[in-house]
Protein backbone atom coordinates (compact mmCIF):
# COMPACT_ATOMS: atom_id res chain seq x y z
CA UNK A 1 0.00 0.00 0.00
CA UNK A 2 2.98 2.60 0.76
CA UNK A 3 3.57 3.00 -2.97
CA UNK A 4 0.12 4.38 -3.32
CA UNK A 5 0.33 6.41 -0.26
CA UNK A 6 0.73 10.00 -2.44
CA UNK A 7 -2.30 9.17 -4.33
CA UNK A 8 -3.96 8.38 -1.09
CA UNK A 9 -3.34 11.69 0.48
CA UNK A 10 -3.94 13.76 -2.72
CA UNK A 11 -7.48 12.49 -1.89
CA UNK A 12 -7.50 14.48 1.08
CA UNK A 13 -6.88 11.39 3.86
CA UNK A 14 -4.74 12.83 6.52
CA UNK A 15 -4.89 9.38 8.72
CA UNK A 16 -1.97 6.61 8.53
CA UNK A 17 -1.53 4.61 5.48
CA UNK A 18 -1.76 0.87 6.50
CA UNK A 19 -3.63 -1.76 5.69
CA UNK A 20 -6.02 -1.20 9.14
CA UNK A 21 -6.95 1.59 8.05
CA UNK A 22 -8.30 0.70 4.91
CA UNK A 23 -12.10 1.15 5.21
CA UNK A 24 -10.91 5.05 6.53
CA UNK A 25 -9.07 5.36 3.04
CA UNK A 26 -11.90 3.81 0.86
CA UNK A 27 -14.21 6.27 2.30
CA UNK A 28 -11.71 9.42 1.52
CA UNK A 29 -11.15 8.14 -1.57
CA UNK A 30 -15.23 7.26 -2.70
CA UNK A 31 -15.82 11.20 -0.80
CA UNK A 32 -13.17 12.49 -3.46
CA UNK A 33 -14.22 10.78 -6.30
CA UNK A 34 -18.03 11.88 -5.49
CA UNK A 35 -17.18 15.52 -4.99
CA UNK A 36 -15.15 16.19 -8.00
CA UNK A 37 -17.36 14.74 -9.93
CA UNK A 38 -20.51 16.76 -9.23
CA UNK A 39 -19.89 19.97 -10.42
CA UNK A 40 -19.51 18.35 -13.96
CA UNK A 41 -22.85 16.65 -13.59
CA UNK A 42 -24.03 19.82 -12.48
CA UNK A 43 -22.81 21.52 -15.81
CA UNK A 44 -23.75 18.05 -18.00
CA UNK A 45 -27.60 18.74 -16.75
CA UNK A 46 -27.20 22.35 -17.57
CA UNK A 47 -26.10 21.99 -21.06
CA UNK A 48 -28.67 19.03 -21.50
CA UNK A 49 -31.71 21.75 -20.20
CA UNK A 50 -31.13 23.55 -23.10
CA UNK A 51 -32.61 21.07 -25.49
CA UNK A 52 -35.10 19.61 -22.74
CA UNK A 53 -33.46 16.49 -22.68
CA UNK A 54 -34.38 16.04 -18.70
CA UNK A 55 -37.72 16.12 -19.84
CA UNK A 56 -37.20 13.31 -22.37
CA UNK A 57 -34.89 11.11 -19.94
CA UNK A 58 -37.88 11.25 -17.50
CA UNK A 59 -40.72 10.45 -20.27
CA UNK A 60 -37.96 7.35 -21.47
CA UNK A 61 -35.66 6.33 -18.90
CA UNK A 62 -34.88 2.64 -19.80
CA UNK A 63 -33.69 4.27 -23.87
CA UNK A 64 -31.48 6.73 -22.22
CA UNK A 65 -30.39 5.41 -19.54
CA UNK A 66 -27.30 2.98 -21.71
CA UNK A 67 -26.45 6.29 -23.02
CA UNK A 68 -25.02 7.41 -19.42
CA UNK A 69 -24.57 3.93 -17.73
CA UNK A 70 -22.79 1.41 -19.27
CA UNK A 71 -25.40 -2.00 -18.49
CA UNK A 72 -25.51 -5.85 -19.13
CA UNK A 73 -24.92 -5.22 -22.15
CA UNK A 74 -21.44 -4.09 -23.12
CA UNK A 75 -20.50 -1.73 -25.85
CA UNK A 76 -17.76 -3.62 -27.03
CA UNK A 77 -17.51 -5.17 -30.30
CA UNK A 78 -16.96 -8.55 -30.96
CA UNK A 79 -16.25 -11.20 -33.68
CA UNK A 80 -19.78 -12.19 -33.77
CA UNK A 81 -20.96 -8.60 -33.73
CA UNK A 82 -18.84 -7.90 -36.97
CA UNK A 83 -20.04 -10.70 -38.63
CA UNK A 84 -23.30 -10.27 -37.62
CA UNK A 85 -23.42 -7.13 -39.79
CA UNK A 86 -21.38 -8.22 -42.40
CA UNK A 87 -23.48 -8.56 -45.64
CA UNK A 88 -21.29 -9.60 -48.42
CA UNK A 89 -21.94 -9.10 -52.69
CA UNK A 90 -21.25 -12.78 -53.87
CA UNK A 91 -21.05 -13.94 -57.78
CA UNK A 92 -23.11 -15.93 -58.69
CA UNK A 93 -23.75 -19.44 -56.75
CA UNK A 94 -22.16 -22.25 -57.79
CA UNK A 95 -19.15 -20.17 -60.13
CA UNK A 96 -15.67 -20.19 -59.13
CA UNK A 97 -15.87 -16.57 -57.78
CA UNK A 98 -18.03 -17.64 -55.60
CA UNK A 99 -16.18 -20.17 -54.48
CA UNK A 100 -13.79 -18.61 -53.62
CA UNK A 101 -15.94 -15.82 -52.56
CA UNK A 102 -17.22 -18.03 -49.54
CA UNK A 103 -13.56 -19.12 -48.73
CA UNK A 104 -12.14 -15.58 -48.19
CA UNK A 105 -14.74 -15.10 -45.44
CA UNK A 106 -14.76 -18.42 -43.72
CA UNK A 107 -11.06 -17.12 -43.54
CA UNK A 108 -11.91 -13.79 -42.44
CA UNK A 109 -14.44 -15.61 -39.76
CA UNK A 110 -11.67 -17.57 -38.33
CA UNK A 111 -9.40 -14.75 -38.25
CA UNK A 112 -11.67 -12.49 -36.04
CA UNK A 113 -11.71 -15.35 -33.45
CA UNK A 114 -8.58 -15.63 -33.21
CA UNK A 115 -8.13 -12.24 -32.62
CA UNK A 116 -10.84 -12.12 -30.36
CA UNK A 117 -9.38 -15.39 -28.49
CA UNK A 118 -5.93 -14.18 -28.50
CA UNK A 119 -5.58 -10.88 -29.99
CA UNK A 120 -4.91 -8.77 -26.92
CA UNK A 121 -1.24 -10.64 -26.62
CA UNK A 122 -0.71 -9.27 -29.97
CA UNK A 123 -2.00 -5.61 -29.60
CA UNK A 124 -5.23 -6.48 -32.24
CA UNK A 125 -8.86 -6.80 -30.76
CA UNK A 126 -12.02 -7.29 -32.53
CA UNK A 127 -12.51 -3.17 -32.02
CA UNK A 128 -9.37 -2.43 -33.72
CA UNK A 129 -10.55 -4.65 -36.86
CA UNK A 130 -13.93 -2.78 -37.09
CA UNK A 131 -12.27 0.43 -36.82
CA UNK A 132 -10.23 -0.10 -39.52
CA UNK A 133 -12.84 -1.09 -41.65
CA UNK A 134 -15.84 1.36 -40.71
CA UNK A 135 -14.02 4.26 -38.51
CA UNK A 136 -15.62 3.18 -35.35
CA UNK A 137 -14.60 0.97 -32.62
CA UNK A 138 -18.02 0.53 -30.28
CA UNK A 139 -20.96 -0.84 -31.31
CA UNK A 140 -23.60 1.90 -32.04
CA UNK A 141 -25.70 2.85 -28.84
CA UNK A 142 -29.34 4.57 -30.84
CA UNK A 143 -32.06 2.02 -32.52
CA UNK A 144 -31.45 4.18 -35.53
CA UNK A 145 -27.83 3.64 -35.53
CA UNK A 146 -28.29 0.07 -35.37
CA UNK A 147 -31.14 -0.84 -37.38
CA UNK A 148 -29.12 1.22 -40.33
CA UNK A 149 -25.67 -0.42 -39.05
CA UNK A 150 -23.99 -2.75 -41.66
CA UNK A 151 -20.49 -3.58 -43.41
CA UNK A 152 -20.49 -4.26 -47.16
CA UNK A 153 -18.07 -6.97 -48.18
CA UNK A 154 -17.18 -6.93 -51.62
CA UNK A 155 -14.59 -9.02 -53.52
CA UNK A 156 -11.63 -8.37 -56.38
CA UNK A 157 -11.39 -11.01 -59.10
CA UNK A 158 -9.46 -8.13 -61.23
CA UNK A 159 -5.63 -8.60 -59.32
CA UNK A 160 -3.02 -6.94 -61.45
CA UNK A 161 -0.69 -10.48 -62.55
CA UNK A 162 2.32 -7.69 -62.74
CA UNK A 163 2.77 -7.51 -58.72
CA UNK A 164 3.02 -9.88 -55.89
CA UNK A 165 0.36 -8.94 -53.70
CA UNK A 166 -2.97 -6.89 -53.23
CA UNK A 167 -4.32 -5.60 -50.29
CA UNK A 168 -8.03 -4.74 -48.54
CA UNK A 169 -9.01 -1.69 -49.53
CA UNK A 170 -11.51 -0.37 -47.16
CA UNK A 171 -13.61 3.05 -47.00
CA UNK A 172 -15.06 3.89 -43.39
CA UNK A 173 -17.65 6.33 -45.37
CA UNK A 174 -19.40 3.87 -46.63
CA UNK A 175 -18.39 1.14 -44.30
CA UNK A 176 -16.88 -1.30 -47.27
CA UNK A 177 -14.34 -3.69 -47.45
CA UNK A 178 -13.02 -5.04 -51.01
CA UNK A 179 -11.30 -8.71 -50.48
CA UNK A 180 -8.56 -9.67 -53.00
CA UNK A 181 -9.43 -12.89 -53.64
CA UNK A 182 -6.30 -14.27 -55.71
CA UNK A 183 -4.02 -13.28 -52.70
CA UNK A 184 -6.44 -14.39 -49.97
CA UNK A 185 -5.99 -19.01 -50.79
CA UNK A 186 -5.49 -19.72 -47.15
CA UNK A 187 -6.08 -18.46 -43.85
CA UNK A 188 -2.51 -17.53 -43.14
CA UNK A 189 -2.13 -15.36 -46.24
CA UNK A 190 -5.41 -13.62 -44.35
CA UNK A 191 -4.14 -13.34 -41.27
CA UNK A 192 -0.38 -12.00 -42.42
CA UNK A 193 -1.95 -9.42 -45.41
CA UNK A 194 -4.71 -8.43 -42.96
CA UNK A 195 -2.20 -7.61 -40.49
CA UNK A 196 0.22 -5.64 -42.47
CA UNK A 197 -3.27 -3.79 -43.75
CA UNK A 198 -4.01 -2.32 -40.48
CA UNK A 199 -0.75 -1.83 -39.44
CA UNK A 200 0.32 0.38 -42.31
CA UNK A 201 -2.87 1.30 -43.67
CA UNK A 202 -2.53 3.06 -47.05
CA UNK A 203 1.83 2.04 -47.30
CA UNK A 204 0.92 -1.21 -46.45
CA UNK A 205 2.10 -2.17 -49.89
CA UNK A 206 5.77 -0.38 -49.45
CA UNK A 207 5.74 -2.12 -46.22
CA UNK A 208 5.38 -5.28 -47.56
CA UNK A 209 7.90 -4.78 -50.64
CA UNK A 210 10.45 -4.05 -48.13
CA UNK A 211 9.54 -6.86 -46.15
CA UNK A 212 10.19 -9.06 -49.11
CA UNK A 213 13.33 -7.98 -50.40
CA UNK A 214 14.75 -8.39 -46.64
CA UNK A 215 13.68 -11.63 -47.07
CA UNK A 216 15.11 -11.94 -50.24
CA UNK A 217 18.18 -10.65 -49.46
CA UNK A 218 18.69 -12.92 -46.62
Amino acid sequence: MSEFTDEILSCGYTGKVSADMKSNIIRAIVLHSTMRVVPMLDQLRKGLQLFDLPKVMEMHPDLCLPLFVPGEKDDRVDAAFILENCHPVFSDKGSVKYTKEVNVMNFFQDFLQEVEDCGEAEQMTAGKVMQWMTGQRHKPILPSDQKDFNITVKFNHDCDTNHTVCFPTVSACTRTITFPTAHLKTLNELKNIMGIAMKYGHHAKAQFDSMTKGIENQ
